[in-house]
């Protein structure tokens, strides 16, 4: 029943817990729904931030279900894009990153300082340890910051205890109080880095959430939803703390696996997404790779293909293994380096680069920045997956499915933000945002299935 009520209700347009329980005591649709039964908002919201988390997963698979077995969709093309929902957070509590690293040390080079301070006192009442002085009483070899305050605590209580003097007392009380202080400070730094991850920051609302530009260019705490559609039917949906669409594809597809055992023919995406290693899974997965690279629209340009400087229009000796520049000069194999990106994957590439380039009347426009001699760096794996997209993109079908990719999947994206107004989660916490994203597309699924009706 409750289940019924927050699906037609979001259907609706209504999304918080108190306006669908005011709907429940007014609205004839919700009572009868309802069966006149009159939950209050804490009733709705512990549902749906609660129980639906759980089971939402196979509630979109058995939605995925009855789709196809009434033919609304086959299953052969997904379209794949994501956008930005912003969180329910405050813009104005970001923790960021880079801040809580240059404040962590700042913090740690004060507490030397009072180490230094503390040394002092310790050798003006030398009278209590003798010639002992601060290092001799306790090694730092190997401690971190908060083992060294520790140990400096200890050695202040001890100068406090075996002192009369006022003065000392009251000075080491002052350190030691400075010390405590920086040392929950330096705690409090590094569990910000800790809970940042490989973010760049989190907010204090929502820990989960992470600062992402939206379309208004404005910097606020989001998520960032892929959705997978066919038929402007939502096939699969996923929710990243990543901004990048590329990076986040892996995790979308592993989320498809679990809504559905069936795996579509072709994937239709963006040029964000044609990386080498989203594409390298598609291959894996025997998926025809219809995901536009990065440069795939730029490399089709006149200016592109006349510049003689480009990597592309080098002409390459596969016998000796060199490439030739616009000045007929050889670009000979270095090395062979590897780059892994931020999500961990390996990618290895040849690198060449011009036996001489001085005196070259084209070095200036041939050259990047301040490298002596021109280089190129050839990903032979991924130059593979390029030209196997252009053959697939090129193709009578693959022309086709590229210009519907827009119409099918920023429709969807559409419907939820301008239509339903859609542009905000309501719950916090990326298991609860992942649980109210699912019960959106599933109204959106069935207001599709009502308008094919």
């Amino acid at each position: 029943m409750l289940l019924k009520v927050m699906l037609y209700a979001y259907c609706m347009k209504i999304y918080t817990g108190r306006k669908i329980a005011k709907a429940l005591r007014e609205d004839i649709n919700f009572m009868w729904l309802a069966a006149y039964n009159r939950p209050d908002f804490r009733t709705i919201n512990l549902f749906r931030s609660e129980r639906i988390k759980d089971t939402i997963e196979a509630l979109f698979a058995s939605m995925l279900t009855f789709l196809m077995e009434h033919g609304y969709i086959k299953f052969e093309n997904c379209f794949c894009d994501g956008s930005t929902f912003a969180a329910n957070a405050n813009k104005h509590k970001m923790v960021w990153k880079k801040n809580a690293i240059r404040y962590q040390q700042a913090t740690e080079q004060k507490c030397r300082e009072l180490f230094k301070e503390i040394e002092a006192l310790n050798e003006a009442e030398d009278k209590v340890y003798g010639n002992k002085d601060l290092e001799e009483t306790g090694s730092f070899a190997d401690t971190t910051i908060e083992e060294q305050i520790e140990q400096q605590v200890k050695k202040l209580e001890e100068i406090a205890s075996a002192t009369d003097r006022k003065k000392t007392q009251r000075k080491a009380a002052s350190l030691k109080k400075k010390l405590q202080h920086h040392h929950t400070a330096i705690s409090k730094y590094k569990r910000q880095q800790q809970i940042s991850g490989k973010r760049s920051g989190f907010s204090k609302t929502d820990t989960d959430a992470t600062a992402m530009r939206m379309k208004n260019d404005e910097v606020l705490p989001a998520y960032n939803v892929l959705i997978g559609s066919e038929d402007q039917f939502i096939v699969n949906y996923s929710v990243h703390q990543q901004t990048s669409d590329g990076a986040c594809f892996k995790d979308h597809y592993h989320q498809l696996q679990k809504h559905c055992d069936q795996k579509p023919k072709n994937i239709i995406a963006d040029s964000i997404f044609g990386t080498e290693e989203n594409s390298e899974l598609l291959e894996a997965e025997q998926i025809s790779n219809l995901m536009k690279f990065p440069l795939y629209h730029k490399e089709s340009t006149r200016k592109y293909k006349d510049n003689p400087f480009n990597r592309d229009n080098f002409s390459y000796n596969k016998e000796q293994d060199h490439y030739i520049c616009p000045n007929n000069k050889k670009l000979l194999f270095k090395r062979i380096q590897q780059d892994k990106s931020k999500s961990g994957y390996i990618s290895t590439s040849r690198r060449y680069e011009c036996e001489s380039c001085e005196g070259c009347p084209f070095a200036t426009q041939c050259r990047r920045g301040t490298e002596s001699n021109r280089s190129i760096t050839i990903n032979e794996k991924l130059e593979r997956y390029k030209q196997q997209i252009r053959e697939n993109l090129s193709s009578e079908n693959g022309n086709m499915l590229k210009r519907r990719r827009g119409q099918e999947v920023e429709s969807c994206f559409g419907d939820l933000k301008s239509n339903q107004g859609f542009r905000r989660f309501h719950l916090r916490g990326k298991a609860k945002v992942q649980a109210e994203a699912g019960m959106v597309m599933i109204a959106h699924n069935l207001k599709k299935i009502h308008l094919k009706r």
